[in-house]
């Protein structure tokens, strides 16, 4: 035999009896390459918050094709809002900003019903701040609330078989929901599929056992009531809430997920 071959073969059944077989061990693994840090939220800058407005004022200046304008102008403020998103605002950073989107609402006045969705979500819906209520139906039809769950950790998933990247977080959805099965942590979704029975058939499909509310809209199914609520514009989009109902990370994605939900359980109660 190969020795270069031989030597992979005990180097593998080296790592097979090292490595934890019961589920709830899985957090113990070290996986190389992997940041060992927690996920920190920073603080922004004042220099930061100007430089992700003078970018969106760019972006405006070089559209140039009027046809197009308003598609373009909405993708520029959801992108403006995604930056946000990723850091924390001060009070007097935040009542700039949306000044700021109240300035654009006059100059914009097309605008207006867009600019004031992306100013409620700076209002609601960034790290720091208290996650709105969500009602809804879930795909059996029975109503629920997202204020069920506080005391645990959340993650709370805009999604939709349709979308290609959302499919791709759902190895990792089942993985959360095996490491946490009996700790408290809640998995939850909003579904913008169309049909409420095929988002049922999808779920059990990919061993995707968690509760989800049905958002598909009969005009456009990304437009349902608690997406628009949400001020969702991309897909998937996933909010992590700690279990004092306190949004504390915004789209985190396949390892990061895992990492920011593992430091948000390992917290004090």
């Amino acid at each position: 035999m190969n020795v270069r071959v031989l030597v992979c073969l005990c180097l593998g059944w080296l790592v097979w009896i090292a490595t934890p077989s019961a589920p709830e061990a899985l957090e113990s693994v070290t996986y190389p390459g992997l940041p060992k840090h927690d996920l920190v939220v920073d603080l922004f800058s004042d220099a930061e918050v100007r430089g992700l407005v003078k970018n969106l004022e760019d972006r405006i200046a070089r559209q140039a094709e009027p046809a197009r304008f308003a598609f373009d102008f909405d993708q520029y403020l959801q992108n403006f809002v995604d930056g946000l998103q990723g850091g924390m605002l001060s009070r007097t950073q935040e009542a700039n900003v949306i000044k700021y989107l109240r300035q654009l609402q006059k100059r914009f006045p097309n605008e207006t019903e867009t600019i004031d969705m992306r100013r409620r979500s700076i209002a609601r819906l960034m790290i720091g701040k208290a996650a709105p209520e969500v009602v809804g139906r879930d795909l059996d039809g029975e109503v629920f609330r997202l204020s069920e769950y506080r005391g645990q950790v959340v993650v709370l998933a805009f999604s939709g078989d349709w979308c290609g990247a959302c499919r791709g977080e759902y190895p990792y959805q089942r993985l959360l929901l095996e490491l946490y099965k009996d700790r408290p942590f809640a998995m939850l979704g909003v579904s913008s599929d169309t049909d409420p029975e095929a988002a049922k058939a999808t779920k059990a499909a990919h061993g995707l056992e968690y509760r989800m509310w049905w958002d598909g809209d009969a005009t456009k199914n990304t437009e349902g009531p608690i997406a628009s609520a949400w001020g969702v514009g991309g897909w998937p989009t996933v909010y992590v809430i700690d279990r004092r109902g306190t949004i504390r990370f915004v789209n985190l994605r396949q390892e990061d997920l895992l990492k920011g939900v593992k430091q948000l359980m390992n917290e004090p109660e």
